[in-house]
């Protein structure tokens, strides 16, 4: 499949008939997976639901083009909307600079805050799967500390519309907006999975190693913590894990060197560390326990990104002190972002999402 080079979501009618076609296979292809799951030691410990949902996942994110999928999900303001609607949420957004958005669940709140920024290889918008489990986690969260906590969301640009630095330069714009309404950065908790767990990587990169033409937060600034899940770390697909687990993750190894052919526009020897960190220099992020307290990264034992986030992770846990502020899961059996997968399927939540909400918990000073 070619770069996405045309305007965001759209399709011909042939590619709309083409859709139809790809699709009609899918009720038979996911009772196939369900039929065979007990056969298959990395499948034999979900729940049917879940077997349902991630074949459905796979086989939908391995078989349509970019623009094909743009087009089924719409835009992340469409979500938002369609999610705040269903849910009896008020719809409250902050228009800011630069196609600049911030999303938020429930009122305005500036004293502790869950900033996220949602995954999509860069290309595909916020799922409502993914407000849910985090609908789930700020309730929990505020049933266990009886604390008004806010959770916000950001709207940033996808491509084709925009490449780096252009989503950058949106997250910065976005907290700064944070700090200038008084929001203290140590109660900022950061959290972004996939390609949003990149940009956070890349928004401490920035600080680090300031992007020209990029603005810049306030010297000094020490954020309370940043939750990184499964981060997209690398455009290729050509770690071990790749190989091993392409058979067992919801994203096989060819989706995900596809989706990494979109931002190759973006990719020069000066963008590299920041696109990938995989490929960032050693000590790259000494110091980063100057701009964040504590840092979240999770992973599945059967994702092919695997081997790439363990490398990055441990970049991360090189300081100036050698004290690492990393704290690093595998998740066993997991694949990439299980712990939204619970939510699609409509399934109690596994054994990772209490281990995110204890450690938000912790990162709030709330802690049992």
């Amino acid at each position: 499949m070619a770069i996405q080079t045309r305007r965001y979501g759209f399709i011909s009618w042939w590619e709309r008939i083409y859709t139809l076609v790809v699709l009609f296979p899918l009720p038979l292809i996911t009772l196939y997976r369900l039929a065979i799951f007990n056969f298959l030691p990395s499948e034999r410990h979900k729940r049917w639901q879940r077997v349902l949902g991630d074949a459905s996942f796979r086989y939908i994110s391995s078989s349509l083009s970019v623009n094909q999928m743009q087009n089924l999900m719409g835009t992340t303001l469409d979500v938002y909307r369609k999610f705040a609607k269903a849910n009896s949420l008020p719809i409250v957004i902050d228009e800011l600079d630069d196609d600049t958005r911030l999303l938020w669940f429930g009122e305005r709140q500036f004293e502790n805050i869950v900033f996220y920024v949602h995954g999509g290889t860069y290309c595909l918008p916020l799922q409502d799967f993914a407000a849910s489990f985090w609908k789930y986690t700020i309730e929990e969260l505020r049933n266990r500390t009886n604390k008004n906590i806010g959770f916000v969301a950001l709207n940033y640009s996808l491509i084709p519309t925009a490449y780096f630095p252009t989503q950058l330069k949106q997250t910065v714009i976005a907290v700064q907006h944070l700090i200038s309404k008084g929001v203290k950065p140590e109660n900022i908790q950061m959290a972004g999975e996939s390609a949003g767990g990149a940009l956070i990587l890349q928004l401490f990169s920035h600080i680090l190693h300031p992007v020209p033409g990029v603005p810049l937060l306030p010297k000094g600034i020490q954020f309370a913590s940043a939750c990184i899940m499964s981060p997209w770390v690398t455009l290729t697909a050509d770690s071990g894990s790749h190989a091993a687990n392409s058979d067992k993750d919801v994203l096989p190894a060819s989706a995900w060197a596809y989706l990494g052919q979109q931002s190759l526009p973006s990719v020069s020897s000066t963008t590299q560390a920041y696109l990938e960190a995989l490929k960032a220099p050693e000590g790259w992020f000494e110091g980063i326990d100057c701009s964040v307290q504590r840092i979240l990264i999770t992973v599945g034992e059967n994702e092919c990104l695997r081997d790439d986030v363990l490398e990055v992770a441990r970049k991360l846990s090189s300081t100036r002190d050698d004290r690492s502020v990393v704290t690093t899961i595998v998740h066993k059996n997991g694949v990439h972002n299980d712990q939204y997968l619970d939510f699609m399927s409509n399934v109690t939540p596994g054994d990772l999402t209490p281990q995110i909400i204890q450690w938000l918990q912790d990162g709030l000073g709330f802690s049992s």
